[in-house]
């Protein structure tokens, strides 16, 4: 709930912003535990939201959630095609990040659509902050991402890009969200504690170090002030599905 609340805000005006007309059917890629879908379905009220994702263990949680229009299910989203599509919308929060090709899987996404659809995508585009910890817990992450071949700033890698496919841009902004050092702390320790599982970070930094820093954040999180000391920029943008054929692909396969 955590990162929920803390972008909540930030998305929903983003994806308000981004549609003009109450959509029939929308899709929420990667839902996890589902607070992004109910985020997307309370902002629009979509006759009908659906969450994939192809974690069961997400599937399950965001299930126990579920509405009469609000509804989730197993689903690969870096595979077409969707269950009930053509879609009318489709949101994406924080999903690139974790993709090797994220041009393939925006024109996906886009083969997905109706002809006037709209796919909706949020990104991190940067993380500043002076706070020493703050800025090791960063480059660990940033380390990882890019062992995997993923980057943690994706969102500056999709904004240089003009032509997406069977799709033209309707917008390509940068938000900026404040986060008071406190917050920024408790979401950094509780990743903390599942990328010191990796054996690159274990092995590139050793557990000693991963331990003195999730006992610095843990002291943030008691001591920190309630200003901002993190600055998140957030890629947000939208595009819109042309008539014709998609030149997207049936799976980034």
């Amino acid at each position: 709930m955590l990162l929920a609340e803390t972008y909540a805000d930030s998305s929903r005006a983003f994806i308000r912003n981004s549609v003009d007309s109450r959509p029939h059917l929308a899709a929420d890629l990667g839902c996890g535990p589902g607070s992004t879908t109910h985020l997307l379905a309370s902002t629009l009220n979509p006759d009908r939201t659906i969450g994939f994702d192809n974690s069961k263990n997400f599937l399950a949680l965001a299930s126990a959630t579920a509405t009469g229009s609000t509804t989730f299910e197993l689903h690969d989203i870096t595979k077409a095609p969707f269950p009930h599509g053509p879609f009318d919308l489709m949101f994406g929060r924080f999903v690139l990040t974790h993709l090797q090709d994220p041009k393939s899987a925006i024109e996906l996404w886009i083969s997905q659509l109706r002809p006037g659809g709209i796919l909706i995508v949020e990104e991190v585009e940067s993380i500043e902050s002076d706070i020493p910890e703050f800025v090791t817990y960063l480059e660990i992450l940033q380390s990882m991402l890019a062992h995997q071949g993923n980057s943690l700033y994706v969102g500056a890698q999709i904004g240089t890009i003009t032509e997406f496919g069977n799709a033209q841009l309707k917008s390509n902004d940068v938000a900026y969200l404040g986060v008071s050092p406190s917050r920024a702390a408790r979401m950094f320790q509780m990743n903390l504690s599942t990328i010191r599982k990796s054996e690159f970070v274990r092995g590139r930094i050793g557990s000693e170090p991963l331990e003195r820093l999730d006992q610095d954040l843990l002291e943030l999180i008691r001591v920190g002030s309630g200003n901002p000391a993190v600055r998140w920029g957030l890629r947000q943008m939208a595009l819109e599905r042309l008539t014709g054929e998609s030149t997207g692909s049936d799976s980034l396969e």
